[in-house]
C-alpha cells in the first residue's frame, strides 16, 4: 500500500508543480503582451474553489488535481482553440495579438518548463552538494583490507585515464567495462601509488525494493554479494548479467553482511521482458562532497539542462526516422513506478526526476501536433505564410488529428510499459 500511494503523490505532485509552471509561464507572457486572460485552473473538471482576481482572471482549484490550464479571452475551451477563427476577432483575445505576440505567448509554457529544469538542477548541488576537485575518498562500502582503497585517497587516474574536473563519477563505468578488477593511480599521505582491487560497480545492496524476491529472501540494504550458485561476484554487471539470463529459475546467493554470511535462495520476477530481483547497487567507493558557491551550482544546473536537452532532442530525432529505441517511450506506468521510486530516495532523487519531467514535456509540447503549443506554432506559421486564418473546419480536423496522434502515442508509451 506504501508504494502504491508513493506512486499517486509523487505523479500528482510532478505533474502538478510540471503543468502549471508551464500554464503560468502562458500566463505571465500574456499579461506581459496585453492577451487577456478568462480563467487560471489548478486541476481540470468541476471547480471546487474559485474566485476572481481585480484584473478580472478567475482562480480556480478544480476536482481533478494532474495538472492545469489557462483560458484567454475568445478560448472555445481549455485547448486554447479561437472561437470564431473566420468570424470577428474578439478583442483581447490571443487571435486579436499580433503574430509576434501570440507566438510569444505560445513559447512561454516550453520556455517555463526549460527554466524549471534549469532552476531544479542548480538547487540540487545546493542541497546535497557536489564532488569536491579533486577527488578524494570519502567512505566505502566494503572493509579497507579488501577494496585497497581507504578514506582520504585521492584519485589521480583510473586505468590509466587521468581524472580531469569535468568527469562525473558515472563516467567511471565507460573505464572499467569488460575488467575483472581496476587500478587506481593514487596520491597518499603526500606519495602517489598505483594499487589494484575491485570495480567502482561493486556488488553491494543499496536499496532492496519491498515485497521483491529480494526482500522475499531476505536480502538487505548494505549485503555484499559474494556468489551466485557458487559462482563468484566480482562486480555488480555479473550480478544483472547472471540474473538477466536466469529464466526465472532458482538462484542461491551467498552474501557477507557486517563480516556474517548469509545465504538467500530466490526466483527472479519477470517484468516486461527483463527478469529482475528487486535491488539497486552502492557504489565501492563515495567521494567527498562540498556546497558549491551559487555561481557554480548555477553554473552546474545550465550544464546538465544543456546535456539533457540535448539527450532528449537526439533521442526524438532518432525515433522519428525510425532508429530509435521504441522501447525508450516511457507510459504512465512506467513513470508512476519512476515518480513513486523517487519520492522514496528523497528530494534530491525526487527533484532530479522532476527536473527530467519537466523539461520533457515542454520538449513534446514544441512537437507540432494541433492541441499542443508547437501546432499552435505551426499554425500561426501556416497564417503568416497565407496571410489569412486557418479555417474552422481546417482546424476541426488537425485537431482531431492531433488527438488521435496524442492517444497513438499514449497507448504505444503503454504497451511498451507492459512489453519492455
Amino acid at each position: 500500500m506504501i508504494d502504491v500511494i508513493a506512486i499517486i503523490f509523487g505523479l500528482l505532485l510532478t505533474f502538478l508543480c510540471v503543468v502549471l509552471i508551464h500554464e503560468l509561464g502562458h500566463y505571465l507572457a500574456a499579461r506581459l503582451v496585453g492577451v487577456q486572460l478568462e480563467t487560471f485552473s489548478v486541476g481540470f473538471g468541476r471547480p471546487l474553489w474559485s474566485r476572481v482576481s481585480p484584473t478580472g482572471v478567475r482562480w480556480q482549484i478544480a476536482a481533478v488535481p494532474v495538472g492545469g490550464y489557462v483560458r484567454f479571452v475568445g478560448d472555445e475551451n481549455a485547448a486554447s482553440l479561437s472561437s470564431m477563427p473566420e468570424g470577428p476577432v474578439v478583442p483581447g483575445s490571443l487571435r486579436a495579438a499580433s503574430k509576434t505576440r501570440q507566438a510569444i505567448v505560445v513559447l512561454a509554457g516550453p520556455l517555463a518548463n526549460l527554466i524549471l529544469t534549469f532552476a531544479l538542477l542548480s538547487v540540487v548541488p545546493l542541497i546535497s552538494g557536489q564532488t569536491a576537485w579533486p577527488w578524494v575518498v570519502d567512505d566505502l562500502a566494503i572493509s579497507e583490507d579488501v577494496a585497497a582503497l581507504r578514506p582520504g585517497d585521492q584519485i589521480i587516474a583510473v586505468n590509466g585515464t587521468a581524472i580531469t574536473e569535468d568527469m562525473y563519477p558515472t563516467d567511471l563505468a565507460a573505464l572499467v567495462d569488460g575488467r575483472e578488477t581496476t587500478t587506481y593511480a593514487l596520491r597518499r599521505d603526500g606519495i602517489e601509488m598505483a594499487i589494484t582491487g575491485p570495480r567502482p560497480d561493486v556488488a553491494v545492496l543499496a536499496y532492496v525494493a519491498p515485497g521483491t524476491p529480494a526482500e522475499t529472501a531476505g536480502l538487505q540494504a548494505g549485503d555484499r554479494l559474494l556468489s551466485i550458485d557458487g559462482v563468484p561476484l566480482p562486480h555488480w554487471a555479473a550480478l544483472q548479467n547472471t540474473v538477466a539470463a536466469s529464466e526465472g529459475r532458482t538462484l542461491q546467493i551467498d552474501a557477507d553482511r557486517d563480516g556474517q554470511f548469509i545465504a538467500a535462495t530466490l526466483n527472479p520476477e519477470l517484468t516486461g521482458d527483463r527478469w529482475l530481483i528487486g535491488v539497486s547497487g552502492a557504489p565501492l567507493f563515495t567521494l567527498v562532497r562540498e556546497t558549491p558557491s551559487l555561481g557554480a551550482a548555477l553554473s552546474s544546473g545550465a550544464a546538465q539542462t544543456s546535456d539533457l536537452l540535448t539527450g532528449m532532442v537526439v533521442g526524438l530525432s532518432a525515433s522519428a526516422v525510425g532508429r530509435g529505441d521504441p522501447c525508450a517511450l516511457d507510459g504512465p506506468v512506467a513513470i508512476g513506478a519512476a515518480a513513486g521510486q523517487a519520492i522514496q530516495l528523497g528530494p534530491v532523487v525526487f527533484l532530479t526526476f522532476m527536473a527530467v519531467i519537466s523539461l520533457g514535456l515542454g520538449l513534446l509540447n514544441l512537437l507540432p501536433i494541433p492541441i499542443l503549443d508547437g501546432g499552435h506554432l505551426l499554425t500561426l506559421g501556416v497564417e503568416a505564410v497565407t496571410g489569412r486564418p486557418m479555417g474552422k473546419r481546417v482546424q476541426a480536423v488537425l485537431f482531431i488529428g492531433g488527438v488521435t496522434l496524442l492517444v497513438f502515442l499514449m497507448l504505444t508509451a503503454t504497451i511498451n510499459d507492459l512489453r519492455c
